[in-house]
């Protein structure tokens, strides 16, 4: 069926545009400093925490392919990747393949992250046995693989889901077209959110002492910093996703059964694209090979700033102490 490739919606695509934009910018160069970081921290790649943080920036990474092709589409106000309607079609379903793909990687990641946190702490033992970097390499590369053929049945006719270009959104997106589809994809969610609640529930019922206790035999990781923050980074992260997913979760897999106002689902869209701004700033402050990276760039920044009311006092450790004279 041959699609109407302009848009007819009700709200100002020029203004959406500009606000993806940006969005696309910090999500750049927020995920992009994390991953230099990392890739330039080499011993954090023995701690299976980094392989599945490193995944979760790339999915961040690979979703951002979404925005450019969408804010020029917004701002035209037409689809216009493509000459002629086979080639729209084409970069439109992969436009819709790469948001939904993306989205899933993250959220198995996040479970995998939680299961990880829970042998950490509960089982030490089986966690160092067991959840080694080879490990957590071969899992994340499992659900990349398993989502990548899953929703890959949306390029194949009849299959329950389609993606195409929604005129009165401006945007591509994965529609369900059979509510078989929509229940499995909203079961799919169901699941991955049961493990990350019993994990992490299970594992917030042992106390901090616990975990210091626990953080001197297993070692020093993302889990177990000399502050040990562990619940603000993964509770962050959990509150964040939350936040920005539930909305769009929720409307792209009811999306042929509910028919909500379009000013919503935008307002969905732009939530959704915020988690990958504010999960790469979570990660930053509190993982510390990350964190000590950045707190030596800015103080090296304010040595070299000269200023009379600064006193720079040097010690023994990473990083320099600044302090300001009255």
């Amino acid at each position: 069926m041959e699609r109407n490739y302009t848009f007819t919606g009700d709200f100002s695509p020029e203004a959406v545009a500009g606000v993806l934009s940006i969005e696309m910018i910090l999500a750049l160069i927020a995920n992009g400093v994390v991953l230099v970081i990392t890739i330039y921290q080499r011993k954090s790649w023995k701690q299976s925490s980094t392989i599945f943080f490193t995944s979760l920036i790339l999915a961040h990474l690979v979703l951002t392919l979404y925005l450019p092709f969408s804010i020029a589409t917004l701002a035209a106000g037409e689809w216009i990747i493509g000459s002629t309607d086979e080639e729209k079609k084409g970069t439109c379903n992969f436009n819709g393949f790469i948001v939904l793909f993306s989205a899933y990687v993250m959220f198995m990641t996040l479970s995998l992250i939680s299961i990880d946190r829970f042998l950490f702490i509960v089982k030490p033992h089986l966690h160092k046995r067991f959840m080694s970097p080879r490990v957590a390499l071969v899992l994340v590369i499992i659900v990349w693989i398993v989502n990548a053929v899953f929703f890959s049945s949306g390029f194949i006719n009849g299959s329950g889901m389609v993606y195409q270009y929604i005129d009165s959104q401006g945007l591509c997106f994965a529609n369900t077209t059979s509510p078989i589809m929509a229940a499995t994809r909203f079961s799919m969610a169901m699941i991955l959110l049961c493990i990350i609640v019993v994990t992490s529930v299970c594992t917030f019922c042992f106390t901090r002492k616990f975990i210091n206790n626990q953080s001197m035999i297993v070692g020093e990781s993302v889990y177990a910093s000399k502050k040990k923050r562990l619940f603000g980074i993964f509770g962050s992260m959990l509150l964040i996703y939350g936040i920005c997913f539930a909305p769009g979760t929720f409307l792209s897999s009811f999306l042929a059964i509910i028919d909500p106002p379009n000013q919503l689902i935008i307002s969905a869209v732009i939530l959704f694209f915020l988690a990958i701004i504010l999960s790469p700033v979570v990660q930053s402050y509190f993982r510390p090979e990350i964190n000590s990276v950045i707190v030596n760039i800015i103080c090296h920044k304010i040595m070299d700033k000269p200023d009379h009311n600064l006193t720079v006092k040097h010690d023994s450790s990473c990083t320099n102490t600044v302090s300001f004279d009255s």
